[in-house]
């Protein structure tokens, strides 16, 4: 039998098994917590590749040698029990096994392959083990600081930058659902086949976060290896802005109709009352310059029609399009029509102003005194001749209307020579 470095009390002996208990039990726990760490499990739960797949191979091996030291470690206590279970004060040969199972090489591991090239002819292939209790446990501990560190790093990745991705991913659900709701990928191509390219942007950051994320260990939630997440998130928000619009739009759809027909009816109206409008004014001043009247109408009730198809086939890309640059087009209708009367207008209001003009001048030319005199007497016949008959020649009595009044200032000025500066 080995023999310890030296023999032990019993009390001594009793200690050190309680300590050993201790340490063994310690022991257990870790590689238990170990088992279940959420790294650990992911580690295990797909293929991994790159550097984590190097580095867990390596972590594979240590757990494999601490989980056979631990077995060895429970035997060496399992003996050590039985031992000291026989009788209350062991005999010599007793406190001799019990000191070498606690102080010497006691602990069995399996046998350790030698590689051909380390080993003679007749060498045998394998060597078996032997350790202390103590040597089992220092051997243990870089095992233990390479595989935890390596759990840890990965969980640390995987808990930083799966949030992300998962949110992400959420969004994209969220997307696809609005999209069913329009009829699905083919009732918007655009959406669905952009919705698409980030879903595989995203599944490749996932891969790699799966796959290898020791290489990630400086990495952000922002960018993942080549995957820029910052752009996937603006594409998909944009999405889904374009989607959540065309819901907007198929929502509001018979409203926006009805809104329209109603602003053509009321423009088709207007129209037809400006051309009317314009005959009344030509037909009292002779003035080329009054505009032809733009018809939209017609045109436009009929677009309303095609948009209204597009409404009841679901293409509800299209009918935003069509839709809004409809509503444009009949505000833009509505606004030139009211542009066109203002000009068809004027020439009727210029002509009612020069009316006013002139018989608020004749008015004045009476109380200067000056109601008899032939020469005014005479522009303002030729003014109110102009003015009062239809069609009125406009330019032509606006010039006639400037002379009278030029020559009604100028009587009224001839009769106050001390205001000839204060009329100036």
């Amino acid at each position: 039998m080995n023999r310890a470095p030296r023999v032990l009390g019993r009390d001594e002996i009793d200690e050190l098994m309680a300590r050993h208990e201790a340490e063994y039990d310690g022991i257990t726990a870790g590689l238990m917590e170990l088992e279940s760490h959420p790294g650990r499990q992911l580690l295990e739960g797909g293929p991994l590749t790159g550097r984590t797949a190097e580095q867990w191979e390596a972590g594979r091996r240590a757990i494999s040698l601490l989980w056979g030291h631990r077995e060895a470690y429970g035997a060496v206590l399992d003996r050590l029990r039985a031992l000291r279970g026989r009788r209350g004060k062991p005999l010599r040969p007793e406190l001799e096994e019990l000191s070498f199972l606690l102080l010497g090489q006691s602990a069995e591991l399996a046998a350790r392959d030698i590689p051909i090239g380390r080993r003679g002819l007749t060498d045998p292939a394998t060597q078996a083990r032997r350790m202390s209790l103590a040597e089992l446990v220092a051997d243990m501990a870089p095992a233990w600081t390479e595989v935890t560190a390596v759990v840890e790093a990965a969980d640390e990745v995987w808990t930083r930058l799966v949030p992300t991705l998962d949110r992400v991913d959420a969004g994209i659900v969220a997307a696809e659902a609005r999209i069913a709701e329009l009829g699905g990928p083919d009732a918007v191509p655009e959406q669905a086949a952009a919705l698409d390219g980030i879903r595989r942007r995203l599944e490749t950051a996932r891969t790699l976060v799966a796959g290898d994320p020791l290489a990630l260990t400086g990495a952000n939630e922002r960018r993942i290896g080549t995957v820029d997440v910052s752009a996937i998130e603006a594409d998909l928000r944009q999405v889904a802005d374009s989607v959540r619009h065309l819901l907007i739009v198929r929502g509001r759809f018979d409203e926006r109709i009805r809104r329209l027909a109603g602003m053509l009816d009321e423009l088709g109206y207007q129209e037809g009352d400006t051309i009317r409008r314009r005959a009344h004014v030509l037909g009292r001043i002779g003035d080329k310059r009054v505009p032809e009247v733009p018809l939209r109408a017609a045109t436009l009730r009929d677009r309303l029609a095609s948009v209204t198809m597009l409404g009841g086939e679901g293409d509800w890309a299209r009918v935003s399009r069509e839709l809004s640059a409809l509503e444009n087009d009949v505000q833009g209708a509505r606004d030139r029509l009211a542009a066109t009367r203002a000009h068809i207008d004027a020439p009727l209001a210029r002509r009612d102003e020069l009316r006013g003009l002139v018989q608020s001048y004749r008015a004045m030319a009476a109380r200067g005194g000056h109601g008899e005199d032939a020469a005014l007497e005479s522009l303002y016949s030729h003014a109110k001749e102009l003015l009062w008959r239809a069609p009125c020649e406009l330019e032509v009595a606006v010039r006639v209307v400037t002379r009278y009044q030029e020559a009604v200032i100028a009587a009224h000025r001839e009769d106050r020579p001390d205001d000839k500066g204060e009329q100036r």
